[in-house]
């Protein structure tokens, strides 16, 4: 198994950092949920920690080359009759549900596309609004036959699915986090509860991504309504790739 994976920045599915041989992934918090997730399909390995010791299971793509190659690939169905503000993230999961075919194809073995983009709103997202972003993404996906094709949408963003592990007592009540608002400069934002956490400092893609890995935020417990959608997603996308869910 493979993955191919488009954020929109280091503080979510990761950055890619200039090396002396080349480009190296910086992996954010959320490839680090993606990867706690998948564990439970096959035996409890992890896929970035063999990429990082040199072995080449992940691809990422940031969104703006994605924007890019979509411009210069075939002519796509534009999902524009679906609604006008949701044929961005059709056209983007059309995109790289057709990479990861190609890739797949190539190298004979599955790549699972999962696709990052906040939920956002200058006030608290809409229940509906959140469900039309997915729901165009997952549309997308449909549209070029990938069924291996996962929307990672957190609402309002990511922030919220992390605090819902890291504020005391952790894991409790965490759906309310989900109405707040996306906007980063109100007084109550989630960015601001999260660096609350830390004594006033934001805290870094770095150290975000370290609590994942370590287990300070542990994907599993975490029961909110935009973060189990992506979790069934994910799960639906591994057994379509032949590595069913295990106890």
């Amino acid at each position: 198994m493979r993955l191919l994976l488009s954020g929109e920045g280091p503080t979510d599915l990761g950055h890619q950092k200039p090396t002396e041989g080349g480009m190296e992934f910086v992996p954010g918090p959320m490839a680090w949920v993606v990867d706690k997730v998948l564990e439970r399909h096959h035996t409890q390995y992890s896929l970035l920690e063999i990429h990082a010791a040199g072995g080449d299971c992940v691809m990422h793509v940031h969104e703006t080359e994605l924007a890019a190659r979509g411009k210069r690939g075939s002519p796509l169905f534009p999902g524009v009759k679906f609604g006008k503000g949701t044929a961005f993230f059709t056209r983007n999961a059309q995109v790289l549900g057709l990479w990861a075919q190609q890739a797949a194809a190539k190298d004979g073995q599955p790549v699972l596309a999962v696709l990052f983009r906040d939920g956002d709103g200058v006030r608290a997202t809409p229940t509906g609004q959140w469900q039309d972003k997915v729901d165009s993404m997952h549309r997308g996906f449909a549209m070029v036959a990938c069924d291996t094709g996962v929307p990672m949408v957190p609402r309002p963003k990511s922030e919220a699915w992390l605090l819902c592990a890291l504020r005391p007592p952790g894991y409790v009540n965490c759906a309310p986090l989900e109405d707040a608002s996306g906007n980063d400069t109100s007084p109550n934002s989630l960015k601001r509860q999260l660096a609350a956490l830390r004594d006033g400092e934001d805290p870094s893609a770095e150290q975000q991504a370290e609590w994942v890995k370590t287990g300070a935020v542990d994907p599993l417990h975490i029961d909110m309504p935009s973060f189990n959608a992506f979790k069934q997603a994910l799960h639906t996308a591994a057994e379509k790739a032949g590595f069913p869910l295990r106890p």
